[in-house]
Order: C-alpha cells, then structure tokens, then sequence
C-alpha cells in the first residue's frame, strides 16, 4: 500500500490524524476486535472491553493510563501508556510503576507497553515494552486480510494510509526540516516541531554530559518549545539559566530575574561573546519575572535546507559557547565586581 495517497479519509476530514487520544481509542479497537493484534502484548485469554484513560492514584501520587484491557478474571491487565506526540519520560513510567506496586497485589500480572510514535526516542531501561507506530503499521498491512467486515476494512485502510504519509513525512524532515523554521506555523507544523524538539533533547540527554532537566512541549505554548537546564549553571549564576528552542529562535535565558541580576549577567555575556549574529536583550523599565539574555536565529546561522543533525550540531555550539565562556567565567567575574 506504500504511495497510494486519497482526498478522502475520516481521520483527515475530521482533523484527528494527529490526536493522541484518536489513536488511544483506534488501538483500543483493535485490541477488542482482532485477536491477532491482543495477541502480540498478551497471550490468548477471554478479555473484557478495553478501557480508556483509567486512573490510579496513591500517596497523592496520580497517573491516568491512556489504556487498560483486564482479562476475564483479572488476574492479568494490560497497560498501555500511549505517546504519538510526546516525548516518553523515564520518570513518568517509573510514578506509574510506583502507584500499580501499591495498587495491586502480587497475583495480579501486569504486562506494561510503551506505545510512542518513533521508539529510538526510547534510551531509558525499565519493566516497559516498547511498541511504535511503525510497528503497528506493519502489523496492519499484513493483517489487512483478516475477515473484517467491508466497512471495518475500509476504516482500516483509511488509517494505514495517513499513518504511512506521517511516517514519510518524519524520515522526510531529518534530511530537511528548515521549512519548519521559516514561516508561520500550521497545526501540522506544530506537531512536527513537537517531535523534533524530543528528538534534540533525547540526542542531548545521551551525549552531553552533566545533570539536565527538559521541558519539552508544555501545553500553553503557541510554538512548541524546548528548555534545556543545567543543574550546575544555577549553582554558579544563583538564579536558573537555560537555554531555550523555540521555533526559529535560540536563546541564553534568565528565569526570575531581578533587574540588577539580568543586567549584570547581559553586560558579562557582551564581555565573553562577540558574534554578528547574537541579539543580547535590552533591559526596559518594564517589571519581567524572566528574560533572556542573548539570542539568535538558525536561519541566520545554517544553510537554506538544513537537517535535524544541523540543527542538534548548532544547538551543541550554542550550549558549549555558553558553558566555556560564560558559566565558567561567571564566578570570577561576581568575585571582582561584587
């Protein structure tokens, strides 16, 4: 089926190819009607309906499973934690761990899987199984034959073929992504920065040394963002410093600044750094809790067709120049102007 393309197909219509609760809902689907596919997480068992979005909680601890199947006797339940536009967490999967220790006794068996868009993402160990949605495309285009009815086939297939045309678009975006950094953002676009700001922190998070904490993606974002925090910088700065990406943006910055603060760690940074294509931030009489203190534009440093590695390379570059000849700096410079 790899290349057939069609103008017509429910999940587009309906603008759902792209929500993670739309494919929550059609694996449940598949794991109430085709044995084939329950088959591949959990052994031939009689199984009640698969349940969407099952909470738990314990020691004001919460966790909402994205699916939960539960055999006829309850003695095995099949979780699936569901990731097509985030960024898997270790620490996420281990306060789930956590909560089903408490929450169920040694009888009950649990069979946990990870179902994430690209499983690369995935460098963490933990009691998890991994299953991507390549992995699933697979399965479907072998399984299509199975005896479904006319319209259940044709639902399928609609899937199949949205789902191959996301795939191709993400091995097209790693050889060139530089059109997602030069316009406005579609809805589209946005869900294609999201996983390529998971795929930069996860590149990051496995070869950079140091203790980092990421947030990628909040929610009341307009343009997917990542912020990437060194521990150590805010134990030499006393305040956080990050480096933050964002769309086509850049930046060195200052969380809960003071004015004095913001306008020391600037005029040092202008003492370190000299670079026709940095930006540092005018300080106004306007109150900000935070700033950033220099930035720059990938458009303004790479070329036209750029790749992902492009822009991790950079990234590095940017975060390297910041640690050697601002952080480290940083203390000396306190101690003589204090």
């Amino acid at each position: 089926m790899t290349g057939q393309t069609t103008d017509f197909n429910y999940f587009k219509i309906l603008e759902k190819d792209n929500k993670e609760l739309t494919h929550s809902a059609f694996i449940s689907y598949l794991l109430k009607r085709n044995q084939n596919f329950r088959n591949v997480f959990v052994e031939n068992n009689k199984w009640l309906s698969p349940k969407l979005e099952q909470s738990y909680s314990h020691n004001k601890k919460r966790c909402r499973i994205d699916i939960e199947l539960k055999s006829a006797d309850e003695k095995t339940i099949l979780f699936i934690e569901n990731k097509f536009k985030s960024f898997p967490e270790e620490e996420q999967l281990n306060k789930y761990d956590e909560i089903f220790k408490q929450e169920f006794n040694e009888d009950i068996k649990l069979v946990k899987f990870l179902f994430c868009f690209d499983k690369k993402l995935v460098c963490f160990d933990n009691h998890w199984e991994v299953f991507d949605y390549a992995d699933l495309l697979n399965f479907l285009k072998k399984d299509i034959d199975t005896d479904y009815a006319s319209d259940e086939k044709t639902f399928i297939r609609h899937y199949i073929l949205f789902l191959e045309e996301y795939l191709e678009e993400y091995k097209n975006l790693e050889k060139n992504c530089s059109r997602l950094f030069k316009r406005g953002l579609t809805k589209e676009d946005k869900f294609w920065s999201r996983l390529l700001n998971s795929k930069i922190a996860l590149e990051f998070k496995n070869n950079i040394e140091g203790d980092f904490k990421y947030v990628i993606n909040p929610g009341n974002t307009s343009t997917p963002l990542l912020n990437i925090i060194p521990k150590k910088w805010k134990e030499i700065i006393g305040q956080e410093v990050l480096i933050q990406f964002q769309g086509n943006s850049l930046k060195f910055y200052l969380h809960h600044a003071n004015k004095n603060s913001a306008e020391k760690l600037i005029k040092f940074s202008k003492s370190q750094i000299q670079c026709k294509n940095i930006k540092f931030k005018k300080i106004t009489k306007r109150k900000e809790n935070s700033c950033y203190i220099l930035e720059t534009k990938l458009t303004d440093n790479l070329n036209d067709d750029f790749t992902l590695k492009d822009i991790y390379r950079f990234l590095v570059t940017f975060y390297e120049n910041i640690d050697n000849k601002i952080i480290k700096n940083y203390t000396t410079f306190t101690k003589y102007n204090s």
